[in-house]
């Protein structure tokens, strides 16, 4: 049975914003992780931080760094490997887990990826977000026996969102 959701689709489509609607109506507290660009640094560049799911933004937590005038990203894989898998051993025990969002700046962090496809395993619901490229650890993640995958565009957010939502409320209660 597909107890895992993941979505996917374009850049800034709203998928992390479903996520944040969905805990919100469910009103419960989940473990797991979320990413987030900071804003520019002096220099033009910005960093990816890698924060649990009440966290903010501490140097300790940044995960790549995304370099001004396409010049690449550099990523951490030891901040993946060391917080990000922290965070989904903490978070076996929650109500729902969060992974917000896989990408290919992991590639490299056999360690965190061990532990996502880990926690996919374990009975605990996950509800994440997939990027749309092909890697193979994307391509696992999607592949796994207990995880749909759900394309979300800007015409079909809104009913994704109920979707998503009418899917956890079965487990969940105010």
């Amino acid at each position: 049975m597909q107890r895992h959701v993941f979505l996917t689709g374009d850049i800034q489509v709203g998928k992390s914003t479903i996520i944040q609607k969905v805990i919100h109506e469910l009103d419960i507290s989940p473990g797991g992780f979320r990413t987030s660009w900071g804003d520019p640094l002096p220099d033009g560049s910005s960093d990816l931080f890698l924060l649990g799911m009440n966290e903010a933004p501490s140097s300790d937590r940044i995960a790549a760094r995304r370099f001004g005038s396409g010049r690449g990203i550099t990523a951490f894989p030891e901040i993946f490997d060391a917080v990000g898998s922290r965070l989904l051993a903490e978070a076996t025990s929650s109500s729902l887990i969060i992974m917000d969002e896989l990408g290919f700046i992991e590639k490299d962090a056999a360690g965190f990826q061990n532990a996502v496809l880990s926690t996919l395993n374990k009975s605990a619901p996950v509800l994440g977000v997939v990027r749309n490229m092909q890697t193979p650890f994307l391509d696992q993640v999607r592949a796994h026996p207990n995880v749909n995958v759900i394309i979300v565009t800007k015409e079909n957010r809104e009913e994704i969102f109920q979707q998503v939502l009418a899917v956890f409320k079965k487990s969940y209660s105010r």
